[in-house]
């Protein structure tokens, strides 16, 4: 399998990325003719540094411009996203068509639906300009760099002001989507994880690479000295609900209630701006590669585990939450949503039967937001390493100070319990 660095290689020097491909992008983003400009130069390189995007390949383009008739010269910044995994698994699940359909139509509806329904004019996300699919799956978007936002360092995580800034503007896109569902449902069929996840195979690269990451994992904790309870039922958890809690999980609340989640909410997929005094002013996501209908406590306990600085994530975890609910039934309210909104109770209950995907979150994606070694680390590392890989990741100073605060308080909250199965009483 080629590596990373030499797929991309293939790609930046393909006939993909060709004049054509250039002069396409300044029409669309311009809206004029080509035979008004002439593209003088064109900048590739690479928008996200090592461990952070691990499905696709993102780079910033600045494209420079001459039009032919007044000479004015003008700069253009784009990004161009690429999915060049070659992983089958990854395929099946419907990344790129997705993420096109979040951006060609759905971030639009959801920004319509607050101008419309409450007065407000509000961004989600960066702008869709260009899309192409052979003989590489390719997205552009406008480059939100060039608009003053810029992504946060991953492994220190937010601060509580940020925190807020981004559970704010989440509780108004959960709204949005709340609204888009009573009137067009699930919109398409990808988006319904529990009926369309793809069943694979026991001897398939992504059920092994799952096992293999589990027992890392375990043999890690237990090896911590600290997190001997935690270790024991994470030895207990019975791995066909560890790697069904992807879908089992992904249903709406016990009340009915359920929202498009983003799916990946974590901080590389968000982008922060900031004031003059270097204070975070507003926020918006990029990366909609796995949205999908669900409870909003999924999204909730991805971005928490992930994404909220350590100092702060346990003592306003419950602080965090009750905002977030204050932030949703305000939303709610002000998009005149008209059928049934969530009391607290219900999220807080929602959050414990759904704590197993807590779990998988610490297991799965916070090791990567806390790796800050130069080994690189996709999906395909991920999916096929070796013992010895999987012990430096789990064994990295980073991410064993997080994930010890995590291992006691979902131990404490019951949420390593959910994964284990009961045993039957005998006669029953």
């Amino acid at each position: 399998m080629a590596s990373r660095d030499e797929q991309s290689d293939l790609f930046l020097n393909s006939d993909a990325v060709g004049d054509d491909f250039f002069y396409d992008i300044i029409e669309k983003k311009l809206d004029i003719n080509r035979d008004k400009f002439t593209i003088r130069l064109v900048l590739l390189s690479p928008a996200t540094g090592k461990n952070e995007n691990f499905v696709s390949v993102v780079y910033r383009a600045k494209i420079k411009i001459e039009m032919l008739e007044t000479k004015l010269r003008r700069s253009v910044d784009v990004i161009v996203k690429v999915l060049l995994s070659t992983m089958e698994e990854l395929k099946a699940f419907s990344v790129f068509p997705r993420e096109r359909f979040m951006y060609e139509d759905v971030l639009s509806s959801y920004e319509r639906i607050w101008l419309d329904r409450a007065g407000e004019k509000i961004r989600f996300g960066p702008r869709s300009i260009k899309f192409e699919t052979d003989p590489y799956e390719i997205i552009v978007l406008d480059d939100l760099k060039a608009e003053k936002y810029e992504m946060l360092k991953r492994q220190a995580g937010l601060n509580l002001v940020q925190a807020k800034l981004l559970l704010e503007k989440l509780a108004k896109f959960h709204a949005a989507s709340a609204i888009r569902y009573q009137t067009d449902g699930i919109l398409q069929n990808y988006f319904d994880r529990k009926s369309t996840m793809p069943e694979f195979p026991e001897d398939s690269p992504f059920i092994q690479g799952f096992k293999r990451m589990h027992q890392g994992f375990a043999d890690s904790v237990k090896n911590y000295g600290d997190c001997d309870e935690a270790a024991a039922k994470i030895a207990s958890w019975d791995f066909k609900k560890l790697h069904n809690v992807w879908v089992d999980a992904a249903v709406p609340m016990g009340c009915g209630f359920q929202v498009m989640n983003h799916g990946d909410i974590w901080l590389n997929n968000m982008m922060f701006r900031s004031d003059e005094d270097g204070n975070s002013v507003d926020v918006k996501l990029i990366d909609f590669q796995i949205a999908f209908w669900a409870s909003p406590v999924l999204d909730l306990l991805y971005f928490l585990v992930s994404s909220v600085a350590d100092d702060i994530k346990i003592d306003h975890f419950d602080d965090l939450i009750e905002f977030y609910h204050e932030q949703l039934t305000s939303a709610l309210k002000r998009v005149k949503f008209d059928q049934h909104i969530p009391t607290l109770s219900e999220i807080n209950v929602d959050l414990l039967e759904k704590g197993g995907f807590a779990c998988v979150c610490l297991m799965f994606i916070l090791f990567v937001v806390k790796n800050d070694s130069s080994e690189e680390i996709d999906m395909e590392t991920m999916m096929s390493g070796d013992a010895d890989t999987l012990h430096r990741f789990y064994n990295g100073d980073g991410y064993k100070k997080a994930a010890k605060l995590w291992l006691h308080f979902l131990n404490k909250r019951g949420f390593l319990d959910t994964l284990i199965v009961e045993e039957k009483q005998e006669g029953l």
